[in-house]
């Protein structure tokens, strides 16, 4: 999958990534959208899928979705929770 074509897309639809990688022979790439929310881009197949940091430095991974409107719909929930989770991140 290449990363640059679907960072166009997301970025289109309103989201400007900040930075990308695309993917090497070994890991995955990704299209970094805020500090703590990115979208991984498979190294194999055409599922991304949007990655979480938690305040506690955990991640959630979001299911692979293989149309763009429901990695969108994923993107968007994992920055209300990123919103949500900044008053407490601010406190530690």
């Amino acid at each position: 999958m290449n990363a640059q074509a679907l960072a166009e897309k997301i970025n289109k639809l309103g989201f400007t990534p900040i930075a990308l990688s695309e993917p090497t022979k070994r890991e995955d790439g990704m299209i970094v959208i805020t500090k703590g929310v990115h979208v991984q881009v498979p190294l194999r197949g055409d599922e991304p899928n949007v990655v979480r940091e938690s305040s506690k430095g955990e991640f959630e991974f979001y299911d692979a979705q293989k149309t763009i409107g429901r990695l969108i719909d994923d993107l968007k929930s994992a920055l209300q929770d990123e919103k949500a989770m900044a008053p407490l991140r601010n406190s530690d």
